[in-house]
């Protein structure tokens, strides 16, 4: 039997070379995909507990209370309700005292209603409003 050598093609060499190309190429952005999508799902997931909500109300971290609530908002988390409200108290505080400041009486008086609101929705965290009224107080302007 004679084994006769054939010539390759050099249009089928690089046919052959573009499929391994494209071969690499799906497989590649197939992971890439995969590690995007299941990192998405893990970030939408992602809620601010009730345990790390009092978790930053006994640490006075307020401003981790503030941010808790607006990941469950956008998550669509009302399980929190409780602290959101001391938290809209807080944001609503602040403001008041920055209006009060500079005079501005009309959006004083709305971040007083805001603060009326949050009051009747915390229940009982009212004795962390109360506390956090003490410490606005105690602010030199």
């Amino acid at each position: 039997m004679n084994k006769e050598k054939k010539k390759s093609d050099p249009v089928i060499i690089l046919l052959d070379l573009v499929i391994v190309a494209m071969v690499f190429v799906i497989l590649v952005t197939g992971l890439r995909l995969s590690f995007v999508i299941s990192h998405n799902k893990r970030a939408s997931t992602f809620m601010q507990e009730p345990s790390m909500m009092s978790f930053e109300v006994s640490n006075n971290n307020y401003a981790g209370l503030i941010q808790g609530k607006y990941i469950n908002i956008f998550n669509g988390d009302e399980s929190t309700a409780r602290y959101n409200a001391l938290a809209d108290y807080v944001e609503a505080l602040s403001k008041y005292k920055v209006y009060i400041a500079k005079g501005y009486d009309e959006k004083a008086s709305e971040q007083e209603k805001i603060m009326a609101r949050a009051r009747v929705e915390m229940g009982d965290l009212t004795i962390f409003a109360d506390k956090v009224d003490v410490m606005f107080d105690s602010v030199i302007y």
